[in-house]
């Protein structure tokens, strides 16, 4: 991510180290660590190597300071490491689950798709506002009402038509694309380099937790034979 968005590569161990700080469990940790990555966000405006999308933003938004671009391309490093990280076990959890071999790219790709509408990485985070007054499941909103969509209660049902995973409409995310492409390359090298990889126990048998905020549940751990027992 930081060579896409143009970031110094002198700052990879120092964003690595707060991707990691994010999950911490004490509160003051974590902040700290969102704040580190909004710094490399701006790093990569004020002192970047001048061909990512950092570079882009910054010619492209003139009426921006630096911080507020630097924001953008923090949105970009954060969404782009927290959600992909709490999609992955699922991910690999479901393609254990049903067997990688023989898996065409589309096939992964339908897979990375069935498994984000089910297990979303951050279904709290869909906000929307009342544009008039409404009666909303038997709730009277006002005009102006902040309304907080649950993306994973609405994706499981089965009428549901577009999956909400990245959003919908003038605000869907800018990173899809580069999620399912990191999460089917992922799916890619696990074929290839360990096809007889395999869960120790069932996908539907994991155990997930609950870290709160606008992310979703994320599996406490998933134990994998990568070759067979001899």
């Amino acid at each position: 991510m930081l060579e896409v968005v143009g970031a110094p590569p002198g700052l990879l161990d120092d964003a690595v180290d707060a991707c990691r700080a994010m999950w911490s469990p004490d509160p003051a940790v974590a902040g700290a660590a969102f704040g580190r990555l909004q710094a490399i966000g701006t790093a990569a405006v004020t002192d970047g190597t001048g061909d990512g999308v950092a570079a882009g933003l910054r010619a492209a938004l003139p009426d921006l300071d630096d911080a507020q671009v630097g924001y953008l391309v923090f949105g970009l490093v954060f969404g782009g490491q927290l959600t992909t990280d709490a999609a992955l076990g699922y991910v690999v959890a479901h393609a254990l689950d049903s067997g990688l071999a023989g898996r065409t790219a589309d096939e992964l790709d339908a897979l990375v798709t069935e498994v984000l509408r089910v297990h979303p990485p951050a279904p709290y985070s869909l906000w929307r506002f009342a544009r008039t007054a409404l009666d909303l499941a038997g709730r009277a909103l006002p005009a102006g009402a902040p309304v907080l969509v649950d993306i994973r209660g609405i994706d499981a049902r089965p009428t549901q038509g577009h999956p909400l995973t990245f959003g919908h409409g003038p605000h869907f995310c800018a990173g899809a694309h580069l999620a399912r492409l990191e999460l089917r390359t992922m799916l890619e090298v696990l074929r290839d380099d360990f096809p007889d990889a395999r869960p120790t126990v069932p996908a539907t048998g994991l155990v997930e937790v609950h870290p709160g905020g606008s992310g979703g549940p994320r599996l406490a751990g998933l134990r994998v034979h990568l070759r067979p027992a001899r």
